[in-house]
């Protein structure tokens, strides 16, 4: 192949994993020596931590992040981060035949939390600290994890990480049943940290809701001016340094010879040649047809099968409002971190059923969405943002290329029901203050981002889809990385930096799967 202008490392995708895998390349680098290329193909970065603006409002596509300031150190990044004031959650609990609500209120700090739940449920105090308090040396314990383990790495890992270790494989329900804890209400709470990840409690490897748990029970945050600001942080930063930046490019193929990838073929026919390529994006899309599972196979057959077995997580709905001066969000305790309104029990259960079926399980009797409120951390115009999921990407994508009018019916249709709920337990006469609704579908994900399953949180955290069993980030194709890591901004950037970290023999983080400033 012909290597004129060859680059050191071409990154797929703009989204924040790849604005870190392309960042940190930069600043490990002569860039005159060792060209770094991000290719994009929507007309900006950031995915899905960006911002959009409507009818003077700017709508965050993202929720909140922890305190990732060490990282934001090392990247060297100032951004302006607000901290959410008030609770850190709150849970209207619905009883769907009377329709009496439970207000469960969560603070912020992790023995502030612990302290609170204790007081309100003495029947389960020791069994809520020693849950909390395991949970927490288990989080900690993250720290201690070498990427890809030696033989002694793995041996030292057994001795230092013993609560990772003896619950890798277990669900977060399999989990928390370990603790005896009886109070439905306390169920109900940590159940909630599970949901983050799109899947039920019965469903999620245990590490992710902990490390969830604790990591932003540390801290919640969010970006001042949005979290568009953010991603062009990272994107000016690299491109100070030098890194080359296209966006509104569209890479095709990975070219492979003889199982080393060589660079990759753009959309218009160009081929664009490297040393290394790291691909951010969906993996079914990146290793069956940019790259091709035949050659996959030709390396390493059983590489290939979990390509063919990866589970990806849910898609969402995502209801952005802009609302008038009228409305006091604050009396409303609208400045807390993350409000949840759901039927509990089993409900998440059976949403999930419902979309694995390609179903929407939404009805009167059953819900669950999260409801946060950006405009009171960081003072921009009044908005709210209402997520839902678990949602099917089903025929929405069809409808959307195929019949515009039905698509915005059944749009319309779903907005409505999300609307009233948010109304009738939250926020009394919402409809009336609302000046802007903007309505995200999972067909609006799958175009977005390219992920055919519409998936909003990438690989789902299945405890065969995660952790030492998730799809290996060195792949089989020699100087081809995939940092696919799990959603959420510090797992992002933390990913390019992995990535990056492999690259160079354990020059930036010394082979560990945290950073360590």
């Amino acid at each position: 192949m012909n290597d004129t202008n060859k680059s050191g490392l071409i990154v797929v995708g703009g989204g924040i994993t790849g604005l870190s895998s392309a960042l940190t390349w930069a600043l490990n680098h002569d860039v005159k020596e060792d060209p770094v290329l991000l290719i994009e193909k929507e007309p900006k970065t950031g995915g899905y931590v960006t911002s959009y603006e409507r009818e003077g409002f700017l709508f965050d596509t993202c929720q909140m992040i922890p305190n990732i300031s060490d990282i934001l150190d090392y990247l060297g990044i100032e951004i302006e981060l607000k901290k959410f004031k008030g609770y850190y959650m709150r849970i209207f609990l619905v009883n769907p035949e009377t329709d009496e609500v439970k207000v469960l209120e969560l603070p912020s700090g992790v023995e502030t939390f612990k302290k609170q739940l204790m007081e309100l449920y003495p029947n389960n105090a020791p069994q809520i600290e020693k849950f909390l308090d395991h949970s927490r040396e288990m989080y900690l314990e993250l720290f201690n994890l070498k990427l890809e383990p030696t033989g002694k790495e793995i041996l030292k890992t057994l001795k230092m990480c013993p609560k990772i270790v003896a619950n890798s494989s277990k669900t977060f329900k399999k989990y928390f049943e370990k603790f005896g804890i009886t109070e439905p209400d306390v169920e109900e709470i940590f159940n909630v940290f599970a949901e983050f990840s799109a899947l039920p409690a019965e469903q999620v490897t245990a590490i992710v809701p902990v490390s969830a748990m604790n990591s932003l029970l540390d801290g919640a945050f969010r970006p001042k001016d949005g979290f568009i600001e953010f991603s062009k942080k990272i994107e000016e930063k690299f491109q100070a340094l030098g890194g080359e930046l296209r966006l509104k490019t569209e890479v095709v193929k990975i070219l492979v010879e003889n199982g080393e990838v060589k660079g990759v073929q753009l959309k218009d026919g160009e081929k664009i040649f490297s040393d290394y390529v790291i691909t951010t994006v969906d993996p079914m899309v990146a290793m069956k047809s940019m790259v091709g599972l035949d050659i996959i196979r030709e390396v390493d057959k059983k590489y290939a099968k979990k390509v063919e077995s990866v589970k990806m997580s849910t898609s969402s709905m995502n209801l952005s409002i802009g609302l008038d001066d009228e409305i006091d969000l604050d009396a409303l305790g609208m400045d807390c971190g993350y409000n949840v309104i759901t039927t509990g029990g089993d409900t998440f259960d059976r949403l999930f059923e419902a979309y694995e079926k390609g179903e929407i399980g939404f009805t009167d009797k059953r819900f669950h969405m999260g409801v946060v409120c950006p405009s009171l951390t960081t003072g921009s115009k009044p908005n709210i943002t209402v997520r839902i999921t678990p949602m099917a990407l089903a025929d929405w994508l069809e409808l959307r290329e195929n019949d515009r009018e039905k698509y915005k019916e059944r749009k319309q249709k779903w907005a409505d029901f999300f609307i009233d709920k948010v109304e009738k337990y939250l926020i009394p006469d919402l409809r009336k203050h609302i000046k802007v609704l903007d309505v995200s579908t999972p067909a609006t994900y799958a175009r977005y981002s390219g992920y055919i399953s519409g998936s909003v949180y990438d690989m789902a955290p299945y405890p065969d889809n995660f952790g030492r069993s998730r799809l290996k980030m060195r792949t089989p194709i020699k100087g081809l990385f995939q940092p696919k890591f799990v959603h959420g901004v510090f797992g992002c950037l933390l990913a390019g930096m992995q990535a990056n970290d492999m690259i160079l023999d354990r020059k930036i983080m010394n082979g560990n799967a945290r950073y360590k400033a």
